[in-house]
């Protein structure tokens, strides 16, 4: 597939560039609305769902990354999670932007460094040679990788009233399980020619797809985002969920990464990136404490 001459490769990085700047911007709006509810528990989801739900800018937000949800979609039906995944702590370079333009905050030099490393991040992730993914026929590696997430899960959860970082990770593995779901359902869907039969085969990872993104897109991020830094909270998200993802990829659906040390490179940026960036933002909020 070719539109206007870009390999399937090109078009699923800009829709995973545009995924990322809506899914960094979206819990900046929500957390402005996180700041005018009571602190959200874990005991009656359904009554705090309501409550969020209430709330407009909230709303806005989670729009925001229902879109970003579609152009993810697209973007790994065309290059794959292991391609795609790298790429989406691009947006925090978004984070930095709208600091300096609306706060008149002044951009450091780890963070410009921070910002062209990430602009840099997608280009090697491009030359590394992801192969495409393929659609398994074995079960035995998704139940794996998801039994492990989940235990996972579980084990953070009991540390959450103690340590309040810990929702960052816990939504990480939520979003990682949502992203598996999200890459078996689009090959099951587009990998059939007989669109009903398609639509059959990708009814199970679709339930389960919409599970683990209601979860960690309207429950866990909500509270994580109440109870920690935004900057912080995305950074580590994002972090967690991208190695979480990539091991999926090359668990699940056999991807291999062709050339390891462009590979490499495009990963060790990216992560650099999220660091200097998420210091960045750290250190805006700390002077704005002591200025207030």
């Amino acid at each position: 597939m070719q539109i206007l001459g870009l390999t399937n490769d090109v078009l699923g990085i800009i829709l995973a560039l545009v995924t990322s700047l809506l899914w960094n911007i979206a819990p900046i709006i929500q957390k402005e609305a996180l700041a005018e509810i009571e602190e959200i528990d874990a005991k009656n989801p359904m009554k705090q769902t309501r409550k969020l739900f209430s709330k407009p800018r909230w709303v806005l937000g989670f729009a925001m990354a229902l879109i970003g949800g579609l152009t993810y979609m697209l973007a790994t039906n065309l290059a794959g999670i292991v391609v795609i995944q790298p790429l989406m702590n691009v947006g925090l370079i978004a984070l930095v932007f709208f600091s300096s333009r609306r706060l008149g905050e002044t951009i450091d030099i780890p963070a410009a460094i921070g910002i062209i490393l990430m602009i840099l991040t997608p280009v090697f992730i491009a030359f590394g040679g992801v192969t495409e993914p393929i659609m398994f026929t074995d079960y035995t590696g998704i139940l794996l990788y998801s039994a492990t997430m989940l235990i996972g899960i579980g084990v953070m959860a009991g540390g959450t009233t103690k340590i309040a970082i810990l929702w960052a990770p816990i939504t990480s593995l939520f979003q990682a399980l949502a992203s598996q779901f999200t890459q078996w359902f689009t090959l099951a869907l587009f990998g059939n020619p007989d669109i009903i039969q398609g639509f059959i085969n990708a009814f199970i990872p679709l339930v389960l797809m919409g599970i683990f993104t209601a979860i960690a897109a309207v429950y866990t991020v909500s509270i994580g985002l109440q109870r920690n830094p935004a900057s912080r909270f995305n950074a580590i998200t994002g972090t967690i969920s991208m190695f979480a993802v990539v091991l999926g990829g090359i668990m699940i659906y056999g991807q291999v990464i062709t050339n390891i040390p462009f590979y490499s490179i495009g990963l060790v940026f990216g992560i650099i990136g999220v660091i200097l960036l998420s210091k960045y933002q750290d250190d805006q909020a700390e002077e704005e404490s002591v200025e207030v």
